[in-house]
């Protein structure tokens, strides 16, 4: 009886660490994904912005 009392603590113990383990790699992952898509936005609003102002440009010439 207090072998298998002891397993099944053993089992829980590493379950729950494999469990943290999973959800701190994945949160890097997301802090990743997110650094990825600000890079993104921002090269979009960076070309918008100087697509706007060469139309401008035009304009004035």
């Amino acid at each position: 009886m207090k072998k298998s009392t002891s397993a099944i603590v053993t089992t829980t113990c590493v379950g729950m660490a494999m469990g943290a383990a999973a959800y701190m790699m994945s949160g890097s992952h997301s802090v990743r994904n997110k650094t990825k898509k600000l890079k993104k936005s921002t090269g979009r609003a960076l070309r918008q912005a100087g697509e706007f102002i060469n139309n401008v440009s035009y304009m004035i010439k």
